[in-house]
């Protein structure tokens, strides 16, 4: 049974954790996924697909996180200011930056209308039926439904109650990861509002923090875990339920206080610029590659020397721009709301 942990302003592993998956994404991006949609030139190299799963992870990290900023949220517009603090200002500069870089020097196919990109700015383009400048955007939508609905949640005073949402989630996911699988075609709109796709995995987060922080109640809480998991194998690919079983692995780990290691100063780097090195790697990562490779560059070294430059450009991103920005406007409302 884990122990009650204090806490903790910021959960040093789950940044180091972050940054990882970060990474591993970056890898498959730049291996796998460059060399299925464009094509190296010349020998490829290393293939690491299985850094796609990476996205996973971030949803648990994400479900244990939100539920602990929520149960330390006075307000709602308190949670509202701290998410677009955190999340939009970073990711407006990056679609500045991916633009000139991918209208400059990156592929044509690269270059979508004008009206898409600008409708990227809203983060919810998806559904707006715009196409992404950078195809990793698509998880920051998810991310962004899933805030709002945990806003709702805790608006309704309902956040005591989340095993019973989270059973609802999982209904949800079962029946609309069977009626695909048949054929069957439900509400788009619906599915997606909901996450009903990703929901489990945001779920399991949210009872590894309860699991953390209420550790006498771990079995209810275990049990729910395991509930997410035979979810995730009934509504999804085998290749989910291995991804969840793998997170759960690492969950348990740093739970139960395994994963301390990670508090080291380069998992800790990595963590720190982890969201704007998201931000930024694919689409200017696959203009660096093509650009480097059409000048003679190996696959392999046009792939690291991308990755190298685009750490680089988001450890800017990160200091310039997220860091700044997310004081300046935390401070502003704090003010605001003292005068108030």
């Amino acid at each position: 049974m884990p122990t009650a942990s204090p806490p903790e302003s910021r959960v040093v592993e789950l940044d180091a954790l972050r940054g990882l998956a970060a990474l591993a994404v970056v890898a498959y991006h730049y291996t796998t996924q460059y060399g299925e949609l464009y094509g190296h030139l010349g020998t490829p190299p290393p293939s690491f697909a299985f850094g796609n799963y990476g996205v996973q992870l971030f949803f648990l990290i994400s479900g244990f996180v939100i539920f602990m900023t929520l149960e330390r949220t006075r307000s709602a517009m308190d949670f509202v200011v701290s998410r677009f603090s955190r999340l939009f200002p970073a990711y407006w500069t990056a679609i500045v930056l991916s633009a000139l870089v991918v209208y400059t020097i990156g592929m044509p196919s690269q270059r979508l209308p004008w009206r898409d990109v600008v409708i990227d700015f809203t983060m919810i383009q998806q559904v707006l039926g715009a196409e992404h400048l950078d195809g990793s955007y698509w998880t920051l939508e998810v991310e962004l439904f899933f805030y709002a609905q945990m806003l709702g949640w805790f608006v309704l005073g309902l956040l005591g109650r989340i095993r019973w949402i989270i059973v609802g989630w999982l209904v949800l996911a079962v029946v609309y990861g069977v009626a695909e699988r048949h054929g069957v075609h439900l509400s788009y709109t619906l599915r997606e509002l909901t996450i009903a796709h990703h929901i489990p995995f945001f779920a399991i987060g949210i009872l590894f923090y309860r699991l953390r922080t209420q550790p006498a109640e771990w079995r209810l809480d275990a049990a729910l875990i395991a509930l997410c998991l035979i979810a995730i194998a009934i509504a999804y690919p085998p290749v989910f339920a291995v991804t969840a079983l793998v997170c759960t692995a690492i969950f348990t780990l740093f739970v139960t206080g395994r994963l301390r290691w990670l508090r080291a100063a380069p998992f800790a780097f990595f963590g720190t610029i982890s969201y704007s090195l998201y931000l930024l790697h694919q689409a200017i990562g696959f203009s660096l590659i093509w650009h480097f490779e059409q000048a003679g560059l190996p696959a392999g070294r046009a792939a690291l020397i991308a990755a190298a430059l685009v750490t680089a450009l988001a450890t800017g991103l990160t200091f310039l721009v997220e860091r700044p920005a997310m004081r300046l406007i935390r401070q502003t409302w704090k003010r605001r709301r003292a005068i108030a």
